[in-house]
């Protein structure tokens, strides 16, 4: 086989092309640290490092949506902290007016007091995160959640929803709770138990719900609009009480005794009356003809349980009738700030326990991430004292063959004939 001069001459040439390459491709990853320097030189790892990078991008945004989250949380854990504070307020000034420490100088002043702690707590309410939004609206966070009528009523224009946000791959937070299930939904006395006297008491006397012994009789009942009225009677020297079961306001055109009598008994000051699932103590000596409504899932909101301080705090408490009426209205106010206080510590509770999940899911992505970017690293980062010494050696060898290319080329039968 002959190989012609054009032949020998090509092939060398282009063997120094590729090392040449070689040289270059070594060189750039000397100065660049990355052995990786496209896709066509790896297409394997390429596509690894494209997955891990997306891998990346994705705890990016999931971390950045977890900060964002917390803050939102705070904020509302702060404005729910100062509801507390306000509905302890609330209670402070109950309480004296309860125990007969505030003379009615007293009362007047607590109203305008409490008229105040009434404004602060719908301003608490409609509280804006700091992106604008409102934390109490339910998914309707472009709007206050609370408004006050001319009325003086207080009402919610949100919804019952969250906003949820993703903090990782198919698990999301809620970073808000909607201000119905804060403000507006808080059971009117103990368990929901909600009691008022007659208003036509001649009596002294008030009644409080003790709570529930039999839930399944107070949820059926509570489903069913069933009502109590507690009626007393006097024959002879005794005093006997009386229990029916309707639907309606008891004592009203509108009530319906549905059940008749559920319950009857001779009275004594301050006994516990047991019926249908509930526990009711009298307290103070009824007079005949004096009742009392008891309504099953009774509910109110924190807004109506200061309206409703306002109210007992300007009832007159001159005779025992009119001191009956306000101890009542006071004690029921004294529940429902109670219930009101739950209610609060609880969306406390639900915003807490979702700032844990995301510090406790932001450890995870914060290892996951560096995890992939390490693996990026590797897959990219140059052996630097092996490709140092590989650029060496294929240096050398570049400059020996070019050498010997240029002595080849220049070869010619002619130079070795006698002239």
């Amino acid at each position: 086989m002959q190989i012609s001069t054009n032949e020998f001459l090509l092939g060398s040439l282009n063997d120094l092309l590729a090392q040449q390459q070689n040289v270059n491709t070594l060189n750039r990853e000397i100065a660049t640290g990355e052995t990786m320097l496209d896709a066509s030189s790896d297409p394997g790892g390429a596509g690894q490092v494209i997955g891990l990078a997306n891998q990346v991008g994705t705890l990016a945004y999931d971390t950045a949506n977890g900060q964002a989250a917390t803050q939102t949380l705070q904020e509302g854990v702060s404005a729910l902290q100062q509801v507390t504070n306000l509905l302890d307020q609330l209670n402070q000034t109950a309480s004296a007016a309860v125990n007969g420490t505030t003379t009615t100088a007293d009362r007047q002043s607590d109203v305008a007091a409490v008229q105040s702690l009434l404004t602060q707590l719908v301003q608490l309410a409609n509280t804006q995160g700091a992106n604008g939004g409102y934390l109490f609206a339910g998914s309707k966070s472009n709007a206050p959640a609370f408004a006050m009528l001319p009325s003086g009523q207080v009402v919610f224009n949100g919804d019952a929803g969250t906003n949820q946000v993703e903090i990782a791959p198919s698990l999301s937070v809620a970073s808000t709770v909607s201000g119905q299930d804060v403000f507006m939904n808080v059971p009117a006395g103990a368990d929901g138990i909600g009691v008022t006297a007659g208003a036509n008491n001649t009596g002294s006397s008030y009644a409080l719900a003790q709570g529930v012994t039999n839930v399944s009789q107070v949820t059926a009942a509570t489903l069913a609009g069933t009502e109590y009225d507690i009626s007393f009677s006097r024959s002879g020297q005794s005093l006997t009480y009386q229990v029916t079961s309707g639907t309606g306001v008891p004592g009203s055109a509108g009530y319906n005794s549905t059940a008749g009598v559920v319950a009857s008994g001779s009275f004594t000051s301050g006994s516990s009356l047991s019926f249908a699932g509930i526990q009711v103590q009298v307290s103070g000596t009824p007079a005949s003809g004096d009742s009392f409504a008891v309504q099953p899932g009774a509910s109110t909101s924190i807004f109506q349980t200061a309206q409703n301080l306002i109210a007992a705090l300007g009832m007159p408490q001159d005779t025992g009738a009119q001191a009956g009426q306000a101890q009542q209205a006071l004690q029921n106010v004294l529940a429902q700030i109670q219930s009101s206080q739950n209610n609060v510590l609880s969306a406390q509770a639900t915003l807490g326990s979702g700032l844990a999940e995301i510090q406790s899911v932001a450890t995870q992505t914060s290892t996951q991430s560096a995890d992939a970017q390490t693996a990026i690293s590797n897959l990219q980062s140059a052996n630097m004292p092996a490709v140092l010494a590989n650029y060496s050696e294929s240096l050398t060898a570049l400059q020996a063959a070019e050498e010997s290319f240029s002595k080849v080329q220049n070869l010619s039968l002619f130079q070795y004939l006698l002239p």
